[in-house]
């Protein structure tokens, strides 16, 4: 399993892009002529789940001195798994009793 590959997917399965912060609506310093088209605002919404979406984003909750010192067990060859901790989850993950 390569922790690298979940971690870079994440936004594509949530089907969310990178965002940039929106800046308020600066007016123009030069006048206008007066023949011109009356000033508009341009404006930009973002649903709840977006916003929830691109706050998530920002935050962490992964640990990454641990992903990084399990990454280097695993390519030294020196992390141990207890087997019988494997067969028992994995056991629980089948009759649906997730810890």
């Amino acid at each position: 399993m390569n922790v690298n590959d979940s971690l870079h997917n994440l936004p594509e399965s949530l089907e969310v892009s990178q965002t940039a912060p929106v800046s308020a609506v600066q007016s123009q310093s030069e006048p206008r002529p007066s023949t011109a088209a009356p000033a508009t605002e341009d404006r930009a919404e973002v649903s709840m789940p977006a916003a929830l979406a691109h706050k998530a984003m920002e935050l962490s909750d992964v640990r990454m001195d641990k992903v990084v010192a399990v990454q280097q067990a695993i390519a030294n060859g020196t992390y141990q798994v207890s087997p019988q901790d494997v067969a028992n989850r994995l056991v629980d993950h089948l009759l649906g009793e997730q810890k």
